[in-house]
């Protein structure tokens, strides 16, 4: 367990970091080393940067004024880390999936927070994610895991895009276009093109499930009216790690 508690400091220290990608990719601005207050936009200087005892830093403006995005970040990019050590240990494979963990927070707070996933997110994830497949399986020994990884992307890809164009409403495009980067990592858990199918159903099933759980919950103790939007993004993220974390298991089982 050394090894997670470990990642969990590191998720911690990196949480701030990313809370400032978060805080300025929806506006394209220029990152700067501190935190803004989500009501006013106000700076709250550099000691916002310390994780957790950011968390208590007032707004100067206005001391009422919430800041969930910054606490929230901070805590699951300790907890992904950590889930990420537990599931690979110290190998090659680490540290794919600690960069991958890091950018579905990023787009999962962004998408809680604005019901966006941003091209300037989705795009270049995608494009790192096939970079680090083609290179790094072929550099230890796992060919055998490029063939599922493509298809992985190619299958989740190719059914959201379907569901997003047969009920629009009911998901959006950004959903679509970051599927394929999830089905990319999925597939590339395993060697044969069947178990990666498999993987990317059972993250799509899950997803599903749970984004209508949450939002029949929230409806239930009215914390969200009937016809409002819940999005997609953080369901499709937490389906993708649930398979990545269960996915010998799932194989095993197989």
């Amino acid at each position: 367990m050394v090894l997670p508690l470990i990642l969990a400091v590191l998720g911690l220290a990196i949480g701030p970091l990313l809370g400032i990608v978060v805080d300025r990719a929806v506006e394209r601005e220029r990152p700067e080393p501190f935190h803004r207050c989500r009501d006013c936009g106000t700076a709250l200087g550099s000691r916002s940067l310390v994780p957790i005892a950011s968390w208590f830093i007032p707004c100067p403006t206005d001391p009422t004024h919430r800041r969930w995005r910054y606490p929230l970040t901070d805590v699951v990019t300790a907890v992904a880390f950590a889930v990420a050590g537990a599931r690979f240990g110290w190998s090659w494979q680490l540290g794919p999936y600690l960069a991958l963990f890091a950018a579905l927070v990023v787009m999962s707070v962004i998408d809680l927070e604005t019901h966006l996933l941003l091209n300037i997110l989705t795009g270049p994830a995608l494009a790192v994610g096939l970079f680090l497949v083609l290179t790094l399986s072929g550099a230890n020994n796992y060919d055998d895991g490029i063939w599922p990884a493509l298809i992985g992307a190619g299958l989740y890809g190719g059914m959201m895009f379907f569901f997003w164009r047969l009920y629009p409403p009911g998901m959006g495009m950004g959903d679509a276009k970051l599927a394929p980067t999830l089905g990319l990592f999925l597939g590339w858990m395993t060697t044969t093109p069947v178990n990666a199918i498999r993987i990317v159903l059972f993250a799509m099933i899950i997803s599903f499930l749970g984004h209508a759980i949450i939002g029949l919950s929230l409806r239930a103790f009215r914390r969200i009216g009937a016809g409002a939007e819940l999005p997609m993004g953080p369901a499709l993220a937490i389906g993708a790690v649930a398979m990545i974390v269960l996915s010998d298991q799932l194989l095993v089982a197989g």
